[in-house]
């Protein structure tokens, strides 16, 4: 420190403390002294002359100190006394950051990435849509569900298999089929109307806090393919310690409209949650077809 700067600085202390000496030497603050041989005391000033300090220590003595020998003065909260007598505790649940463990899926369809082994989540759609996965050999996942739908004769079963085929740091390739049929219950009687879905090719590109996935579906109604694929866009961006963004777009071949999707994921330990909204995007499409799409997700299997 500048020699003169030093001086001035220690003059400022030592008249600020002198002050609230000459009223209650209680009240005046807590100083740290430290001398040029590095010794050290802890106590209050009693009263300041030209070329001495009187000090009163912590241990109840009065001793004398020549001000050239003083090398700085320093509220005792500030120094690292303080820090050894008094740790200071940090509150670290304010700044935990958690694994975002739904990196597998976007909003609705899946990226290309896998789960590990025995690693998977139960997942609550719109609260009457459940849906759970898991993971095995690391490359393959396995999902599915059953609506519950109150009071209907009919409920939507659905499945949802894929093979990621390529996983690297940023790169994920993967295969995959969403199927969905309805089982309709008439006395004890099940039965299982052909259903239809979409079989899919899809990459993901980027890290766990910002990536882009890119997928191509084909549309099939039984035994029957459709040839135009859907194109499938979806991405994540994380814009806080344990919150992201999320999109998810579907884009129907030779067709003016497609259907958008964006929100919020919140991650937690085992817990998390997205909200969305969904919206026709289209030459008639107007804002009253707004829908909104919440999920609630927990994940096991996962490394704490």
């Amino acid at each position: 420190m500048n020699t003169r700067l030093q001086t001035l600085t220690i003059t400022l202390i030592v008249t600020f403390s002198s002050i609230f000496a000459q009223v209650d030497t209680t009240k005046s603050p807590l100083l740290v002294i430290t001398l040029n041989d590095s010794t050290e005391y802890v106590g209050r000033i009693v009263s300041s002359e030209s070329k001495f300090l009187f000090f009163f220590t912590r241990d109840s003595s009065h001793i004398k100190i020549p001000k050239e020998k003083i090398q700085q003065i320093i509220k005792f909260e500030d120094s690292h006394l303080a820090r050894k007598k008094n740790p200071v505790v940090v509150d670290t649940t304010k700044h935990i950051e958690y694994t975002d463990a739904n990196l597998n899926r976007m909003i609705i369809f899946s990226t290309a990435r896998a789960m590990k082994s025995w690693q998977g989540y139960v997942q609550l759609n719109e609260l009457f849509f459940p849906f759970a996965a898991v993971g095995i050999g690391n490359f393959l996942t396995i999902g599915g569900g059953i609506s519950l739908l109150p009071g209907a004769q009919e409920q939507i079963l659905y499945f949802s298999p894929k093979i990621t085929a390529l996983q690297f740091e940023f790169i994920s390739i993967a295969g995959g089929v969403f199927y969905l049929t309805s089982t309709s219950f008439s006395g004890e009687k099940v039965s299982f109307p052909d259903g239809f879905g979409i079989t899919y090719a899809m990459g993901t590109f980027g890290d766990k806090d910002k990536s882009i996935s890119l997928g191509l579906g084909w549309g099939l109604k039984g035994e029957f393919y459709n040839n135009k694929p859907l194109l499938i866009v979806g991405g994540e961006l994380k814009i806080g310690r344990n919150i992201k963004l999320i999109t998810e777009s579907w884009i129907p071949p030779e067709s003016k409209y497609f259907l958008g999707m964006i929100g919020f994921r919140v991650i937690g330990k085992h817990i998390s949650g997205d909200a969305v909204i969904m919206r026709p995007f289209g030459p008639n499409a107007g804002k009253s077809s707004i829908l909104p799409w919440f999920t609630l997700t927990y994940n096991f299997g996962y490394a704490e």
